[in-house]
């Protein structure tokens, strides 16, 4: 479903060392990855080059057959509907309802609002949200807006799953529904590729046998291949912290194959 060809990463304000270098990974159908990175080492911009929103500088990325990196704007949005996607910071729509937050996918397909009003209250009801569905997400608490976002990507069955520390505003509960979601759907034949470096979610994936990766110092590795000499996972990934590096504006037209979620002037006017 993904696959990743000797793919590098630069700095998108450049500077070296690259943030990823000769990353190769392959998640076929019905398979869960996890990738565990410390901040600032380049996870998001990894999970950016997966959408097509960030360029290669070497290598390739294949969703479904085809690289991301030659698609047109055109071509990637049809993509994109075969994809379930939990960005970092969630991409909520502020003043509407968990439920209308979670039914837009659908509402941009032109699905008939009672099917896409009755798949969104399973998929909250699964997120442990039945009671929170008719509130603004602008007053539910962080570890509800988060499974808010992933009831969205779970709304059109989707065959590809990417999802950006998904579980980082959970407790114990919050983070086993969500990673049931993704169990859930990888046993529907789904390719999963989750972000995370909470325990939590490094604990569940390893009770589930899903395979775990990491990148360091700009390598993908298998987990069990980092050296750990005596410490924790936790304690390798906070020494290789980056520091955040400054945000500036960036038009649109400078960002190679930008794809922002889908909004449009309907289903943003809708209440």
């Amino acid at each position: 479903m993904i696959e990743l060809v000797d793919v590098r990463l630069d700095h998108p304000r450049g500077g070296s060392p690259p943030l990823v270098t000769n990353a190769n990974l392959g998640v076929p159908g019905g398979q869960v990855v996890v990738i565990v990175g410390a901040a600032g080492v380049g996870t998001s911009r990894l999970v950016a080059a997966m959408l097509g929103e960030a360029a290669c500088a070497e290598g390739r990325i294949d969703v479904f057959g085809r690289d991301v990196g030659k698609l047109r704007r055109s071509s990637l949005r049809l993509l994109r509907r075969r994809i379930g996607i939990v960005p970092q910071d969630l991409c909520l729509l502020e003043d509407r309802s968990a439920q209308l937050n979670v039914v837009l996918p659908l509402e941009i397909d032109g699905i008939p609002r009672a099917v896409s009003v009755a798949r969104a209250a399973e998929c909250l009801a699964r997120m442990g949200l039945e009671d929170e569905a008719s509130l603004p997400v602008d007053c539910l608490s962080s570890s509800a807006r988060q499974r808010v976002a992933v009831a969205r990507a779970m709304i059109r069955e989707p065959e590809l799953i990417l999802a950006d520390h998904p579980t980082s505003a959970q407790d114990a509960e919050g983070a086993e529904r969500i990673c049931e979601a993704f169990y859930e759907a990888a046993s529907r034949g789904a390719s999963v590729v989750v972000f995370a470096r909470d325990p939590q979610m490094r604990e569940i994936a390893e009770r589930n046998h899903w395979r775990q990766l990491a990148l360091i110092e700009g390598r993908l590795l298998p987990l069990g291949e980092v050296e750990l000499e005596g410490r924790s996972i936790e304690e390798v990934l906070v020494g290789f912290e980056s520091a955040p590096t400054p945000l500036h504006p960036v038009a649109d037209d400078q960002i190679p194959n930008l794809v922002p979620f889908p909004i449009t002037a309907r289903t943003a006017g809708a209440r």
